[in-house]
């Protein structure tokens, strides 16, 4: 299996391992053009992004022999002293270690604080945008796809439990550069509509196993006004949504839902939607309707 790939991680290891190697006692100066730390912890701010630190310092590595605590160690945080290796050593000394002890127990710290900075991060990441359409007695879910250079793996896509068919590929994003899209129109589905107030007459699962957590969006267009749509995040890096009918009273099948027209499926256009009877468009966009 290939290695997962997560390119600013593997940079937020670099820029931790050059912050470790800084003269004397850390200050907001040594995050000087360590570019994802310092967008990661301070939104671009050094001394923001410092202050963050020290609060994982406080929370997570006071102990010096815990791994965060190796890492800091060995940063110089209260200990100062002109390099790494000196502090190696005083460390090797003050705990009765081996010399290459407190560099195992610090790299570790590393890695468990690149795990914690990177989550946080809510830009570099994956964003999905799941959106559902219902007009009369069906739906129809549309989802896009957008990454960078993470390594990945096609989305799994379930529909009222059954799997559907994905034929995943990338394409580079029209307007945003070093990004890549994929854009998955699903068929329409029925609804179930024998259903009582707050019971669900759809539900689409999507899981999408991406090295970092992705950014989940959701749309949804419900002509009928008594439909709800209920969203639900998973840990499996999975989304559920589904629609809920909401009428004190079973939907009846005589009547039917409200139908929009499937309106939506023309919407980059607004002038050439087809709308129901009695439906007017004001402004710019309703011109000639």
């Amino acid at each position: 299996m290939a290695a997962s790939v997560d390119p600013v991680r593997d940079e937020l290891v670099r820029e931790l391992r050059q912050f470790r190697k800084g003269s004397g006692e850390p200050t907001a100066a040594r995050l000087g053009g360590l570019f994802y730390l310092t967008e990661a912890l301070g939104d671009g701010i050094p001394a923001r992004a410092f202050d963050e630190l020290a609060v994982y310092r406080r929370d997570l590595g006071a102990d010096p022999t815990s791994a965060i605590g190796a890492f800091f160690y060995l940063s110089g945080w209260g200990i100062g002293l002109d390099s790494v290796d000196q502090r190696r050593s005083r460390y090797r000394d003050e705990f009765f270690t081996d010399v290459s002890t407190a560099w195992r127990r610090s790299q570790r710290g590393i890695s468990q604080l690149v795990s914690l900075i990177r989550d946080r991060d809510e830009q570099a990441r994956p964003w999905a945008f799941v959106s559902v359409f219902q007009s009369g007695s069906r739906f129809q879910p549309v989802l896009d796809f957008n990454l960078r250079y993470e390594s990945w793996t096609p989305p799994l896509v379930f529909v009222d439990g059954s799997p559907v068919e994905v034929n995943f590929h990338l394409h580079p994003h029209p307007t945003v550069a070093d990004m890549y899209t994929h854009r998955m129109v699903l068929p329409e589905s029925p609804l179930n509509i024998n259903v009582s107030f707050g019971e669900r007459m759809a539900v689409l699962r999507v899981a999408w196993s991406m090295p970092v957590w992705p950014v989940w969006s959701v749309l949804s267009w419900t002509a009928d006004p008594l439909i709800m749509t209920h969203l639900r995040t998973f840990r499996e890096r999975a989304v559920e949504v589904s629609l809920q009918w909401w009428g004190r009273s079973r939907p009846d099948p005589e009547v039917g839902l409200v139908t929009d027209g499937a309106i939506w499926a023309d919407r980059a256009e607004p002038g050439r939607m087809n709308l129901p009877d009695g439906w007017t468009l004001s402004g710019p966009a309703g011109r000639g309707v």
